[in-house]
């Protein structure tokens, strides 16, 4: 009996020895468990206490400076007007007096910013209290400054590797492009400084991590009418990228948020075809910001003050411009309809106004989003049209008018070879339909057809009117059928020539 006890005893000893083992494994296992993998990503969300859309609290009077692209130094300077003056890009609490792309500054608190190089001008930016401003148009205004939240988004990279697609009938462009978007995060800084884990480093940031913390970078957003995850890799992908979309890197002391956005991108354009086949294009590729700016009023829920205003910019760096400039070169832009110009390609901020509804106080308020547009500028080869389409239309023509040189009485010949002229020019108009959309307006082109239509048709009535007075008055007829084929075909090349330099 005692030995059965002892085995018993025996045995639960050691079964309470495996059980305490293999749990305190399973603990150690589930310590090593990080989220995404990464030690240090978790150290930072749990030790990061913001909780705030912006990174950077300022008080000044909410005006800040356009930007340009030095082609020379290769760098983005304070763009500026003719008198060296710099261009507004934005101001916050008073769009109305300072415009957006327009308005320049010529004096701030007796500065002359003309003499000021782009380093000082930015401090002046910053100034606090009460500051006088003297305009390009001669106003004389005093800002005082208020606090508001701001975010300066950064496209560090765009690059145009192929435009596959421009339907011209359907207003779409598809193009393969290369992005990169960053944002500097100085409070994610400060946490990792304290850590042991701060060195220059690349740390993924997977979808389970992107709800644990205010990412602000991710409310950028490309204005694509149509989101193909087959072929596009972006912050939107819903399943498994092989590619991270979404890091954090740390180089010589400052720690960024890096987004990267690839693929097959499909843009909405507006064309304005009044110039067919002689025209050009803008084609808009678009980014918002996100986030609304707002005078008197924040998405920060952290913030204890609710009037503080917020402002929210995107802005490109230096290697936007140095890439796409490399898609001017001919053996990558294989574009064989259109050509690009030497400057055929912008980088542009624009502030978008409107209004929108407020559902909480029941009240309608004006709001401004900012956007980067890159622009690019293609001019149609008309070659195609001149030679397949206007110069047969032309000759067409040139045969239907020679029908005047055919002696008035033999007005069969004439009338025959005058409709078989025009029923050519009426098959002719079909062979370019599909290039175009149905439009509300008359193209370049389709001024062209319908003025020598009607001038087709001048040798067809010619013909059936003097059929019946040739009889009566030859010599009449025969001094009108000389004044219309000459002054005639004067006038076709005057109104011709008309209608393409107007356009």
């Amino acid at each position: 009996m005692k030995i059965k006890i002892l085995n018993n005893l025996k045995l639960s000893l050691i079964t309470l020895f495996f059980l305490i083992f293999f749990s305190s494994t399973s603990l150690s296992e589930q310590k090593t468990q990080f989220l995404c993998d990464n030690e240090i990503l978790e150290y930072l969300i749990d030790n990061d206490d913001r909780n705030s859309e912006y990174n950077e609290t300022r008080n000044d009077s909410g005006i800040h400076f356009d930007y340009a692209w030095n082609k020379k130094d290769k760098k983005i300077i304070i763009k500026r007007d003719q008198n060296n003056f710099p261009i507004i890009r934005y101001a916050l609490f008073d769009n109305k007096n300072f415009i957006p792309n327009k308005t320049s500054i010529k004096k701030i608190n007796n500065y002359d910013l003309s003499q000021l190089n782009d380093v000082d001008l930015t401090k002046l930016t910053y100034l606090a209290g009460e500051n006088k401003y003297e305009l390009d148009n001669g106003k004389t205004l005093k800002i005082f400054s208020k606090p508001y939240k701001f975010n300066n988004f950064k496209l560090s990279n765009f690059e145009i590797i192929s435009i596959q697609n421009i339907d011209t009938t359907k207003g779409i462009l598809e193009a393969t492009f290369d992005a990169k978007l960053t944002n500097i995060r100085n409070d994610l800084n400060k946490v990792l400084k304290k850590s042991k884990f701060y060195s220059d480093r690349l740390i993924n940031v997977c979808r389970d991590a992107r709800g644990y913390d205010d990412w602000p970078l991710q409310t950028v957003e490309f204005d694509e009418f149509r989101y193909d995850a087959d072929v596009r890799e972006g912050f939107k992908n819903k399943e498994f990228i092989a590619n991270p979309v979404f890091q954090i890197t740390v180089d010589n002391n400052i720690l960024k948020t890096l987004r990267t956005e690839k693929g097959v991108g499909f843009f909405r354009q507006s064309f304005d075809f009044r110039k067919f086949p002689f025209d050009e294009q803008k084609l808009i590729i678009r980014l918002n910001s996100g986030l609304k700016n707002l005078t008197n009023r924040n998405f920060d829920q952290s913030d204890p003050r609710p009037d503080v205003g917020s402002l929210t910019f995107i802005s490109p760096e230096a290697g936007v411009y140095l890439n796409l400039s490399k898609f001017l070169k001919p053996e990558i832009n294989k574009l064989k309809e259109w050509k690009i110009p030497e400057n055929g390609i912008e980088v542009k901020s624009k502030i978008l106004v409107g209004e929108e509804y407020n559902i909480y106080n029941n009240e309608i308020e004006t709001i401004s989003q900012n956007v980067l547009d890159i622009e690019l500028t293609i001019v149609r080869n008309f070659q195609h049209y001149l030679l397949k389409i206007m110069l047969p239309v032309f000759l067409i023509l040139c045969v239907a008018w020679y029908v005047l040189w055919i002696p008035t009485e033999k007005y069969e010949v004439r009338l025959n070879t005058s409709i078989i002229a025009l029923l050519a020019l009426i098959a002719y108009n079909f062979v370019f339909q599909d290039d175009i959309p149905k439009l509300e307006y008359l193209t370049a082109i389709d001024w062209f057809i319908l003025l020598s239509y009607i001038f087709c048709c001048i040798p067809v009535f010619l013909s059936i009117a003097f059929s019946k007075f040739i009889s009566k008055n030859q010599k009449k007829v025969m001094q009108i059928n000389k004044m219309i084929k000459i002054w005639g075909g004067i006038l076709y090349l005057i109104l011709t020539l008309q209608i393409f330099f107007n356009h």
